[in-house]
């Protein structure tokens, strides 16, 4: 058996602004550096002899910051874990969206994939990326052994529902330094252990768009930035 660990970015400056960020990056706002410290002990403690993994973005380089510091190795870059590429929208205001194009908005709300209208991946292409890199993660890392990879939550989410067979959106959201574990059996299968897990976060550290987010429905939270 062997173990994958996916963890979600911290709160990012974007996230915090309620702007839309796709494959952009603005690096973690005050509260996502929080995050991220207090995610590297629970981390380092449970998993000390954990290989890393981390999107080459800089809010997913800053988040694994506190534990390569703390596990003494450095991770493994790997730009096919980015996030998916929402065109057009990256780096715009949500509220600037909603306003410019409500209908297109109102169906992204409701779950529906419009993102490749906009020039960025449908969720299936994501879902298409994101697979083959994990496993890979996976099956490279040594029998019995452990993979933590920081990615998004759009990997996270697609990756995981594809990788355990589920229909979306059959899970719920991703919170900003949440943790999924994927274990990867000899016989093939792979089993979801832990889902969306931030028990390591105080109340006041705990986020998914940003604090001051607001007008995503969940459907469009759980593929986005």
């Amino acid at each position: 058996m062997r173990r994958l660990v996916l963890v979600r970015h911290g709160e990012s400056i974007w996230n915090s602004e309620a702007r839309i960020q796709g494959q952009a990056c603005a690096g973690l706002s005050d509260i996502g550096h929080q995050q991220a410290a207090a995610l590297a002990p629970v981390l380092a403690a449970a998993h000390p002899e954990a290989r890393l993994a981390v999107s080459d973005l800089q809010r997913c380089r800053e988040t694994i910051a506190p534990l390569v510091a703390a596990l003494g190795r450095e991770p493994v870059v790997d730009p096919a874990l980015r996030e998916r590429s929402f065109g057009s929208w990256e780096g715009r205001l949500r509220s600037e969206v909603a306003e410019t194009e409500p209908q297109r908005w109102e169906r992204f709300r409701s779950g529906e994939d419009v993102i490749a209208e906009i020039g960025g991946e449908a969720s299936h292409e994501l879902a298409d990326r994101v697979e083959p890199v994990l496993r890979e993660l996976a099956g490279t890392t040594a029998p019995g052994g452990v993979t933590v990879a920081v990615t998004h939550g759009g990997p996270v989410w697609q990756g995981t529902h594809r990788l355990v067979g589920l229909t979306p959106p059959t899970l719920g959201g991703v919170d900003n330094t949440a943790i999924t574990e994927l274990l990867f059996l000899d016989d093939g299968r792979v089993l979801l252990d832990r889902w969306n897990e931030v028990g390591h976060l105080g109340s006041d550290l705990r986020t998914r768009m940003g604090r001051r987010a607001t007008g995503a429905s969940p459907a469009a939270a759980r593929s986005s930035t």
